[in-house]
């Protein structure tokens, strides 16, 4: 038996079965985890597209496509959403079923490439073609930023004024 407070051996026990149970989850990608820069590129095309109130559903994390949906509705301004889906494939069979159920799709977005698609649904079969490519940010590596603060640090170390002796930091005299 130990000294230690019964409080701290649960503590100590609900780590544990923490780091246990997750082993390949990646804590960064948690449900609070900021989103990826081609996420937040297509937030950003979804709220150029479908106004400033867009709804994000949690389905983007991950996504390879998504869809910008509006249902129609006889009264009110009905939400915006974009939704996340895996694949092309799920993209069409989205499409057809907001056809049916009455939904408006205002675009599609394709984050691997960061590219609009526009939809064509002719006969039952949906065709996409892929607009211009937006640009998106890249996040950068820590050393490059590094490297890039040093070489700033440096050339405003041979670019800066030669103190004269009239500014601040004048030690031992009058001070105002």
């Amino acid at each position: 038996m130990s000294d230690e407070p019964e409080y701290l051996k649960a503590l100590r026990r609900s780590r544990e079965q923490k780091k246990d149970s997750s082993p390949g989850a990646d804590p960064a990608r948690g449900s609070k985890a900021a989103p990826s820069p081609a996420e937040r590129e297509a937030t950003r095309w979804a709220r150029e597209v479908g106004g400033r109130e867009v709804r994000i559903a949690p389905s983007l994390t991950g996504a390879k496509v998504a869809i910008l949906v509006q249902p129609i509705t006889p009264f009110g301004t009905p939400p915006v959403t974009l939704e996340g889906l895996p694949n092309r494939e799920a993209l069409a069979e989205r499409i057809k079923t907001a056809q049916g159920t009455g939904e408006n799709v205002l675009g599609c977005f394709e984050l691997t490439t960061g590219r609009p698609i526009t939809a064509e649904l002719t006969e039952g079969k949906v065709t996409f073609t892929a607009g211009k490519p937006r640009n998106i940010m890249k996040a950068e590596s820590p050393e490059r930023m590094i490297r890039k603060a040093a070489a700033q640090a440096e050339l405003l170390a041979k670019t800066r004024k030669v103190d004269d002796g009239r500014g601040r930091g004048n030690p031992g005299g009058r001070g105002r």
